[in-house]
């Protein structure tokens, strides 16, 4: 006897998320009760859909947006590191759906068990504001058919099935959860996650917190608690020392406790050189710190630590120099401060950060040889390398694999056309002045760097890897190309030596630094000293990877099977900084510890205990805690967008709201949105 479409369904639900949200669905089907197995059983597959329920017009509001969704839905064994044997149980994920887009997937029982359970995400992809989320349904069904055109749906939400239960966990119960469920120690690990410009920690970073978190059980004398900061959303043009500040205010103020004895710090891009100043804030505002909680491990992916000047065309400096993505534009520009006469770049790689860097246990560098249109090699890994190696691993990569990760032969979603004319054309417009020059080919030779448009689109838009990628871990090539740890006394004492192996000019790897006029020169020599500043008094582990478009995002894992291409990058990181090996650290400096006296607090009325700052330091760190008076462009373009998302969202709406009732249900719904577009040319373009 067939069900009738209303029984077909098991389950429905709507909600929606924010920037940073994600909502994470675990679905656990009981195929049969007992321990014998009934003959007549039912091994008919479940199916998913999770559709975008906003207005189609709200495709073109790509600024106060974009509004897509970004869905996967795997089966709860599966791991990276194991081969996939049934093509069923291939996880499905997309990327990017828009507005009134379905995500379905089907759900395989073919295994004969009591149960069968899967985990499906759902994450906000906006980007720009804090004002505006993306409303959603997820419902679950017998059949393809019903999940895709449902009918007469019960009135009330969740499962309509005793066979079925869903568990739906918010961003704050994936953050929380594993901390609150694990064993409690006396003594704590803190891990702080810091996000980049335009990202946030909750959702891009979520794959990496995760992974952390698996390392427990190499540390069974303390607990792991990994933490980001998400104050700091939609404003990252604001610069590093503002961003900064409020990151070292919310480790001391709303993490700190008596039980936290190592702290470790993990940024991205941006967030390498946010964590950096905020360490050093700590240091001097918080002397206590660092005498309470012992520092283990300064990690940066991809992060500009020298800035972004030789980079980029000449142009690029001024504009940058002008604020045109904000004080975060000035900083990578590596404008001199007004009143201190240096860029901050500079002043952040001597004292006192060198000071406390050098007590860490660890220091790494995670660059992107290839395929980053963001952060350049020479940036990321602190400048000096053995780059002759770097460029013949390259070349001996290409040689050697099946499909070279040199060359972007990934797919790429379907949607590519009319998303590139509806969110990366207009944004293009607005950023274009960030877009960093090819690598010159001279001699015909070439080292793959996609551009910051490539880069920016593949944010929302990644190629996507090859199916074999996913199921086969003997399918992947290796990535790491290059891990040595460099010491001070390996770093020249002069200037580049042109027939220093070391650096050589004509390595196509450098070339993109040493073009250039001679007026960029002294940008060039600013970055050389800022470099060597970073080397004095301590080695740095450098590790130089090679991945396929969008490096810059994969090496993260932004999303976890859209970026996949950078799950060997964070499995070195677990396997190195959080094998376990320093997990009896702690108890040698025990009494050391317990004989530091913190600094006396005050309490507010909330009850909350607030650490007093120091009441003077250093007058050559003034720089640290000076206040600044803010500028008209500290935010920049985007960063104005949150800054008065309130209003431009209420005049927005009431645009699409007029779309939506003009609208004719008989029409061309591409045509409705390039409608919208024309009438509301003044915020769309």
């Amino acid at each position: 006897m067939s069900l009738t479409p209303t029984n077909e369904i098991l389950f429905h639900y709507k909600s929606s998320v924010k920037v940073g949200e994600l909502e994470r669905y675990v679905i656990t089907y009981h195929l049969y009760d007992g321990e014998e197995i009934p003959p007549d059983l039912n091994l008919n597959s479940l199916w998913l859909k999770v559709r975008n329920m906003n207005p189609l017009s709200y495709r073109a509001a790509y600024l106060m947006g974009p509004f897509m969704l970004y869905c996967d839905v795997k089966t709860a064994e599966y791991h990276h590191s194991q081969k996939i044997v049934a093509s069923v149980d291939y996880p499905k994920f997309e990327p990017n759906v828009q507005t009134q887009q379905d995500f379905v997937a089907e759900l395989s029982v073919h295994n004969i068990r009591q149960k069968h359970v899967w985990i499906a995400d759902v994450m906000s992809q906006i980007l720009f504001t804090t004002n505006t989320n993306v409303t959603y349904e997820v419902t679950i069904g017998t059949s393809k058919e019903s999940v895709e055109n449902p009918h007469d749906l019960p009135s009330h939400l969740g499962a309509y099935s005793p066979k079925l239960t869903v568990n739906r966990l918010t961003t704050l119960d994936l953050w929380n959860l594993t901390v609150q469920i694990t064993t409690p120690q006396k003594k704590k690990h803190l891990v702080v996650l810091t996000h980049g410009l335009h990202s946030n920690v909750s959702t891009d970073l979520v794959y990496i917190m995760e992974q952390i978190y698996k390392a427990q059980k190499n540390y069974p004398h303390e607990q792991i608690v990994v933490k980001g900061y998400r104050g700091n959303v939609c404003q990252t043009e604001k610069g590093v020392k503002y961003l900064g500040t409020r990151l070292a205010e919310y480790i001391i103020q709303d993490l700190y406790d008596e039980s936290i004895r190592k702290i470790s710090f993990v940024g991205h891009s941006l967030g390498g050189l946010i964590q950096a100043f905020a360490i050093a804030y700590i240091y001097e505002v918080y002397p206590w710190f660092f005498k309470k909680v012992n520092p283990i491990n300064f990690i940066t992916l991809a992060s500009p630590l020298l800035g972004i000047v030789t980079d980029n065309p000449a142009y690029i400096k001024v504009l940058l120099s002008f604020g045109v993505i904000g004080k975060t534009g000035q900083d990578l520009g590596l404008e001199n401060d007004v009143e201190v006469g240096k860029p901050l770049l500079y002043l952040l790689s001597g004292l006192p950060l060198i000071e406390i860097l050098r007590r860490f246990k660890r220091r790494t560098v995670y660059a992107n040889a290839i395929n980053d249109g963001i952060v350049p090699l020479y940036t990321a890994s602190l400048l000096f390398l053995d780059y002759n190696d770097i460029l013949e691993q390259l070349q001996k990569l290409k040689e050697n694999s099946k499909k070279s990760p040199l060359i972007n032969d990934a797919s790429t979603p379907v949607n590519q056309d009319f998303f590139n004319k509806t969110f990366i054309s207009p944004l293009t417009k607005m950023l274009s002045i960030l877009a960093p020059q090819k690598f010159p080919t001279e001699n015909g030779s070439e080292i793959p760097k996609v551009s910051f448009f490539e880069s920016a689109s593949s944010i929302l838009l990644p190629p996507l890897p090859e199916r074999a990628y996913i199921m086969d871990p003997d399918s992947r090539d290796p990535v790491i190309i290059h891990d040595k740890i460099y010491n001070e006394d390996d770093i020249p004492q002069s200037e580049f030596d042109i027939e220093d192996g070391f650096f050589d000019k004509k390595n196509i790897l450098l070339q993109a630094f040493f073009a250039g006029k001679k007026e960029r020169a002294k940008y060039q020599n600013l970055e050389e000293t800022i470099a060597r500043r970073w080397h004095e008094g301590m080695a740095w582990r450098k590790v130089v990877v090679a991945l396929k478009p969008d490096a810059h995002n994969n090496i993260i894992v932004r999303r976890k099977f859209a970026n996949a291409y950078g799950w060997p990058v964070i499995d070195h990181l677990i396997d190195v900084h959080f094998n376990g090996d320093d997990d009896d650290d702690n108890d040698e400096n025990d009494d050391i510890n317990s004989t530091q006296v913190v600094e006396p607090i005050q309490s507010v009325t909330e009850g909350k205990k607030k650490y007093r700052k120091a009441e003077n330091i250093p007058q050559e760190y003034g720089w640290l805690n000076k206040v600044e008076t803010n500028g008209v462009f500290d935010e920049g373009p985007t960063g104005m967008i949150s800054t008065v998302g309130e209003i431009v969202e209420a005049l927005a709406k009431r645009g699409f709201s007029a779309v939506i009732d003009r609208r004719n249900a008989s029409e061309d719904p591409n045509d409705e949105v390039l409608r919208f577009e024309e009438m509301n040319s003044d915020l769309v373009q």
